[in-house]
C-alpha cells in the first residue's frame, strides 16, 4: 500500500515539474501573399495546421484571447509586423508566436505555404517550415508543414531546451547564389567582419554584378533571423540594416543583372516612342493649324463638327451676281464633285449647330457651331426668292434648299433645307422640267 502511495505521489511531482516548465504559444491567423488566395482558402488551411501543430512541452492560447489582444493593440490582422506580432506575444505571455503565409501560383496551380515561429523573448525567427503543393494533396501538405515545425521546437520532458534546433554553429557551404523560399538570394560567402557598413565594398562587388546581381545588400534583422533559421549563418553577430557591425553576407531580392537591364532597356524604349510619338502629334498639330488658318483665307469657316468638315463662307456665285447660284443636279456634280456635302455632312450640320432665323429682310439662317463660329446661310444678296430659268422667266423659289451629292436610286437625290433644319429627297426632274435647279454650298474636309 505504501509502495502504492510512494509511486502516485512521485507521478504526480512529476506531471507538476512537466506542467511548471511547459510553455506556451500562440498562432496567428495565416495571411494571404502573392496570387489570387480566397479566404476560404486561408481559414482551411489555418484550421488544418492549428490540429496537427501540437509541439511537445507546449500549451497553446485560445484564439480568443488573440483576437482580444490585437483589437485592443488596434493592429491590422493582416498587415501586422515582426514586432507588433512580439508585442502581442508578450502580452499574452507566451514564449512563441507562430505566424504563416499562403501563395497561389496561378501558372502551375499550386501552393505554398511558409511557417515560421517567432522567438518572442529575442525577437528573431526560430524555425521555418515550409512546402509547394497542389491543390488536390492541400490537407495532407499543410499537416506535413504543421508536424514538422511543430517537431523542430519541441521539448523533451524535463527540459525547457527544445529537442531539435533549426540551426547549427557551422553555416551552409555555398559555391553560388542559393535563394531562400522563392525571393530572398543570398550571396555565396561571408565579406568578413566590420565595425561599419562596408559601403565602398558593397559598391564595388555591385559594379561587377557578381553572380549575375547588381543589387547586393545587407539583409534586415528579420531577414537575418531567416537565415539563421534556416542554417545560414554561422556562430557571432551579424550585421544588419539596424545593427551596423558584425559580420556581413549579402543578400538581393530584386532581378538578376540581365533582367534589370533588359527592363531598363525597355523602359528607355518606351521613353524614346513617346518622345517621338509627341513630336508626331505637335508637328501634325502645328501643319493642322497652318492647314486651316490657309483655308480660312481661301473663305472657309471651322464650326468645330465632329467629322472635321469645313463648310464655305458664301454659298456659291452668291457674292458676284444676285441671281445666280442655283443649278440642276447634273450641273453641280459635273462642276463642283466631291466638294458638295454628302447627305451625312449635311445632317450632322443640322444636328450639332444652333440655329436662328435672320428673318424676312435676311433671307435665311443663322448657324452657331459648337465651337462658336457663325455661318449665314442666306438667299440671293438682296433677299429676293426668284431665280430666272432657260426660258428667260423669273420663277419664286420660297426655300432655302441645296443639292447634297448623294443619290436616291437612279432619278432621285438628297437634298437639305437650312431654314426649317430638316433634310428631305427630291427628284433630279423636280416641279419644272426646265427648273429642276437648288442652290450650292461646298465642304472641304483638310
Amino acid at each position: 500500500m505504501k509502495t502504492t502511495i510512494k509511486s502516485f505521489i512521485i507521478a504526480i511531482l512529476c506531471l507538476m515539474a512537466f506542467s511548471v516548465n511547459a510553455q506556451r504559444y500562440a498562432v496567428l491567423d495565416f495571411n494571404a501573399g502573392s496570387g489570387i488566395i480566397s479566404q476560404a482558402d486561408l481559414n482551411g488551411s489555418y484550421a488544418i495546421f492549428i490540429t496537427y501543430f501540437r509541439p511537445t512541452g507546449y500549451t497553446t492560447v485560445e484564439r480568443t484571447q488573440i483576437d482580444k489582444v490585437i483589437k485592443e493593440q488596434g493592429f491590422q490582422r493582416s498587415q501586422m509586423t515582426q514586432a507588433q506580432m512580439v508585442r502581442v506575444g508578450k502580452i499574452l505571455n507566451v514564449s512563441k508566436i507562430v505566424v504563416g503565409e499562403i501563395n497561389f501560383i496561378s501558372v502551375s496551380d499550386q501552393y505554398q505555404v511558409y511557417a515560421r515561429v517567432i522567438n518572442v523573448e529575442t525577437g528573431t525567427i526560430a524555425a521555418t517550415e515550409g512546402a509547394t503543393f497542389a491543390t488536390s494533396s492541400f490537407r495532407s501538405s499543410m499537416q506535413s508543414v504543421a508536424q514538422k515545425l511543430a517537431s523542430k521546437i519541441a521539448i523533451s520532458p524535463g527540459s525547457t531546451v527544445p529537442a531539435q534546433t533549426s540551426s547549427s554553429s557551422t553555416p551552409k557551404t555555398r559555391t553560388s547564389v542559393e535563394t531562400l523560399w522563392g525571393y530572398l538570394k543570398i550571396f555565396p560567402m561571408e565579406l568578413g567582419t566590420f565595425s561599419s557598413e562596408p559601403t565602398s565594398v558593397i559598391s564595388n562587388i555591385n559594379a561587377q554584378a557578381q553572380y549575375g546581381y547588381n543589387n547586393w545588400r545587407i539583409p534586415t534583422n528579420e531577414e537575418l533571423s531567416l537565415l539563421r533559421a534556416n542554417n545560414y549563418l554561422g556562430s557571432g553577430e551579424y550585421m544588419s540594416k539596424e545593427i551596423k557591425r558584425g559580420t556581413v553576407l549579402l543578400v538581393t531580392d530584386g532581378d538578376d543583372y540581365q533582367t534589370v537591364q533588359a527592363k531598363e532597356l525597355e523602359r528607355q524604349r518606351k521613353i524614346e516612342e513617346e518622345r517621338r510619338a509627341r513630336i508626331k502629334a505637335e508637328q501634325e498639330q502645328k501643319a493642322k493649324e497652318e492647314r486651316l488658318a490657309q483655308l480660312k483665307d481661301e473663305g472657309w469657316i471651322d464650326l468645330g463638327l465632329p467629322s472635321g468638315t469645313l463648310w464655305k463662307i458664301y454659298r456659291e456665285g452668291n457674292s458676284s451676281n444676285k441671281r445666280v447660284g442655283l443649278y440642276t443636279y447634273d450641273e453641280a456634280i459635273m462642276k463642283f464633285g466631291n466638294s458638295l456635302p454628302t447627305a451625312e455632312q449635311a445632317k450632322e450640320l443640322i444636328d450639332n449647330c444652333k440655329w436662328e432665323d435672320l428673318g424676312y429682310l435676311g433671307g435665311g439662317n443663322k448657324a452657331t457651331g459648337p465651337n462658336g463660329n457663325v455661318l449665314k446661310f442666306r438667299k440671293n444678296d438682296d433677299g429676293s426668292t426668284h431665280y430666272k430659268c432657260s426660258d428667260g422667266i423669273y420663277y419664286h423659289n420660297s426655300e432655302l434648299t441645296f443639292w447634297t451629292a448623294t443619290q436616291d436610286g437612279m432619278d432621285k437625290a438628297k437634298c437639305f433645307k437650312v431654314d426649317s433644319s430638316w433634310m428631305d429627297i427630291y427628284n433630279k426632274l423636280y416641279s419644272h422640267p426646265r427648273c429642276d435647279k437648288h442652290y450650292v454650298w461646298l465642304v472641304i474636309k483638310p
